[in-house]
C-alpha cells in the first residue's frame, strides 16, 4: 500500500514505522524500552507493545515481556530471502521502466546520481543512503509502478540492516559506477544489459554479507563457515603484532 500521511496515521502505526526505521540502524541486543519510546512519541504503553509485537513476528525484535524488548541479531537467512524477493521484483520492473522510460524520470536518476556523488565527496554515508533508496524507487516510476516500491522496501527490511553497516565498510564509488552503468543501460533501451547490471547490483550485498560476519561477529545470529575461518585469521594476525 501506499504510505499514509504520517499525521492520518494510528498510533500503533506511527510507533510500527518509527521503531521500524530505528532498528535498521541500532546494534544487536540495544534495549528498547515501552515507556521511553512512549514518551518520545507521546503516546501510551499499548500502541508501543503492539508495535513491538509486530515487529517481533517478522524477526526484527525479541520482545521481552513488561519492559520492552531488545534488538533481534542479524539472520542471514532473512537477509538471503529478502535479497532474493528484492532481486525478483526489481529486474522485473527494470524490464518495463526501460520500455516505460521518460526524459522527466531519467533526469531525476541523473540527479539521484549527483546526489550520491557529493555524498561521496561530503563523506556523508546517511545522504548516501536516502539517494540510493531515491533512485530505485524512481525504477518503479519508469515502470509506472510506483506501488511495487512500497513491496519491496517491506520486503527489503531485513536488507536494510546489513546495508546500514557496509556503507560504512565499503566503496561507495563502486555502487555508484554500477547505478551510472544502469543508468546508461536504461537510457539506451538495453533491457537485457539493465537486468545483468541490476542483478550483479543487488547481490553485492550477499558478498558484503560474509565480509561483515567475520567483521562484526556481534551483529549475527550465526556465522558462515567461512566467514568464521576469515574472522580467527584476522585474531590470529592481530595477536602476532
Amino acid at each position: 500500500m501506499s504510505e499514509k500521511p504520517e499525521s492520518r496515521l494510528s498510533a500503533g502505526e506511527r510507533a510500527y514505522r518509527t521503531l521500524r526505521a530505528r532498528i535498521v540502524s541500532l546494534e544487536p541486543n540495544a534495549s528498547i524500552g515501552e515507556q521511553m519510546l512512549a514518551e518520545s512519541l507521546g503516546v501510551s504503553r499499548t500502541p508501543v507493545r503492539e508495535a513491538l509485537a509486530r515487529l517481533a513476528t517478522e524477526g526484527l525484535v525479541d520482545a521481552r515481556s513488561r519492559s520492552g524488548g531488545i534488538v533481534s541479531p542479524i539472520r542471514r537467512e532473512a537477509v538471503e530471502s529478502a535479497q532474493f524477493v528484492r532481486e525478483a521484483l526489481e529486474t522485473a520492473v527494470i524490464d518495463k521502466a526501460v520500455r516505460g522510460r521518460d526524459a522527466r524520470t531519467l533526469f531525476r536518476f541523473r540527479q539521484s546520481l549527483e546526489a550520491q556523488r557529493f555524498a561521496i565527496v561530503e563523506q556523508d554515508t546517511a545522504l548516501f543512503y536516502d539517494a540510493d533508496e531515491h533512485m530505485h524507487s524512481l525504477f518503479c516510476r519508469l515502470a509506472g509502478q510506483a506501488k511495487v516500491w512500497d513491496v519491496i522496501a517491506d520486503a527489503k527490511r531485513h536488507m536494510d540492516r546489513v546495508r546500514r553497516i557496509s556503507i560504512d565498510n565499503t566503496d561507495l564509488g563502486t555502487l555508484v559506477d554500477d547505478h551510472d552503468e544502469l543508468y546508461r543501460c536504461v537510457e539506451g533501451g538495453d533491457r537485457n544489459g539493465a537486468r545483468k547490471v541490476l542483478r550483479r547490483h543487488l547481490r553485492r550485498v550477499l558478498v558484503d554479507l560474509e565480509f561483515l560476519e567475520a567483521r562484526f561477529p556481534h551483529y549475527f545470529s550465526e556465522v558462515s563457515p567461512r566467514a568464521a575461518v576469515r574472522a580467527s585469521r584476522r585474531s590470529e594476525g592481530r595477536n602476532r603484532k
